[in-house]
């Protein structure tokens, strides 16, 4: 049986936040250098997070990498004036519509797409007459799945964090939440795709999620990139993305 490809987006939003410690003052570490040490390693896509705080990613790494990215460019972004405008202008492969809080850490869960359906139906439609594929990040639950669908995305990525951090009992459900709505997913028509928290031991368990054809991964491969450089890590993450 032919292997299972599943696209590996790289995430190098902490590229970037380690540049900005010192606030602009350095141009180190370089964006665009470990872009490519990712693409190297066998990265299919970079993804980058355009925070309306810009903690990491500016808006000069989006214009950069819009002109210069090898591979496709997925950005990952709140459902705002301001970001639909610049993905307007500068056109990456895909945008993934996130929720986002100024006071969080990372991404604590997903789109609520029932409480702002007319303005992601809206963005959707705008952006994706551009020629941009909309994916949107969820939780894996039915009624939300079933609102990606209504405003018309083209995929949805499953928030895999709870199910990645949660034990025994716990687990067992989340992952039967998981393998749920990859199966109405697929069945409406749009891609399945997963991210969040996924370390080398969880994405070879996430190639048994059902139509799965992407994983978006960040903080675990830079840190692992300390130890081994990006190009190696990637290039094991690519390994163990591979089933038969």
């Amino acid at each position: 049986m032919k292997a299972k490809k599943i696209r590996l987006g790289v995430n190098v939003d902490h590229v970037a936040t380690l540049r900005q410690v010192r606030r602009g003052q350095t141009v180190y570490p370089s964006v665009n250098d470990m872009v490519g040490e990712a693409v190297k390693g066998g990265a299919d896509q970079i993804t980058i997070h355009l925070r309306e705080d810009r903690r990491h990613i500016q808006t000069s790494d989006l214009i950069e990498l819009a002109k210069k990215c090898p591979v496709d460019l997925n950005l990952e972004m709140a459902v705002t004036p301001e970001m639909i405008k610049l993905a307007n202008k500068y056109k990456p492969e895909w945008c993934c519509f996130v929720p986002e809080k100024r006071q969080e850490l990372t991404t604590e869960g997903g789109l609520n797409i029932l409480s702002n359906q007319e303005e992601i139906s809206f963005a959707i439609e705008k952006l994706q007459s551009r020629g941009i594929e909309i994916s949107l990040f969820l939780d894996p639950s039915p009624e939300q799945v079933k609102a990606a669908f209504v405003v018309g995305a083209d995929a949805i990525e499953f928030h895999t964090g709870t199910w990645v951090l949660a034990k025994g009992l716990k687990k067992q459900k989340e992952w039967a939440r998981l393998k749920k709505a990859a199966e109405l997913c697929h069945q409406l028509g749009m891609r399945v795709h997963a991210g969040h928290g996924l370390d080398y031991k969880h994405s070879q368990d996430i190639r048994k999620l059902p139509h799965l054809l992407e994983v978006n991964i960040g903080h675990f491969l830079i840190c692992e990139s300390l130890k081994v450089g990006l190009k190696s890590a990637v290039k094991k993450m690519v390994q163990t993305l591979k089933s038969s």
